[in-house]
């Protein structure tokens, strides 16, 4: 599986939820969110062609399952993993520019 954290935009913020996920793969939330594998592909796509994408899924016979959505950046805007944690979207940015500065200057 795809790390799925590491394909959340800074700019947006997310709700994303994982018990279909783990009850699907048989795994718990910390390997649904971190492990990678050639397995899954993370997709984004319009709510618009959310029909029309699930349909071009299903007549291909590729696995589908969706596990969140993205909403509008803002001041508010937070990743929000339904019933494990949220965190804002302002403090993901701060730590992410602090990091590299802090161990290599």
């Amino acid at each position: 599986m795809e790390p799925l954290l590491g394909k959340v935009r800074v700019k947006d913020g997310a709700r994303i939820w994982l018990d279909e996920i783990i009850e699907r793969d048989g795994v718990d939330a910390a390997t649904a969110l971190f492990s990678e594998s050639t397995g899954r592909v993370i997709v984004s796509i319009p709510r618009e062609d959310d029909v029309r994408f699930l349909g071009l899924c299903e007549a291909r016979n590729y696995p589908v399952l969706r596990i969140g959505v993205t909403d509008l950046g803002g001041d508010d805007a937070k990743l929000d993993v339904q019933g494990l944690f949220e965190v804002s979207v302002a403090e993901i940015r701060q730590r992410s520019n602090e990091t590299l500065p802090q161990y290599f200057g």
